[in-house]
């Protein structure tokens, strides 16, 4: 879930949005409230007793699982960071591109 939301709204984000530090603010905030959506609805649908959510019986607790769990948000919040800067960046030039007048 927080993977398409930063494929979709990351660069999109960034593009509209005036401000770089904005737009970044403005992603952040929405991927706060994916995660938390998804870590919710995971957590609801073992407890209902689906195996899906987390592919079978809950598993046994480890440190590492958590750790990669959290590296792995933390690569897709860094790229969707970029995704968003990126996306301001080309939104800048072209707005620039547009305020150029010729004169002659």
């Amino acid at each position: 879930m927080n993977v398409i939301y930063t494929v979709l709204f990351a660069f999109t984000i960034g593009f509209f949005i005036r401000g770089r530090s904005a737009a970044v603010a403005l992603y952040l905030a929405g991927e706060a409230l994916v995660f938390v959506y998804q870590s919710v609805n995971l957590l609801l649908e073992w407890v209902d007793g689906s195996d899906a959510a987390f592919g079978g019986p809950f598993p046994k607790y480890e440190p590492e699982g958590v750790a990669g769990y959290g590296v792995v948000n933390l690569v897709i919040t860094i790229v969707g960071i970029g995704l968003a800067i990126l996306g301001a960046r080309i939104g800048a030039k072209r707005a620039a591109r547009r305020d150029v007048v010729s004169v002659g």
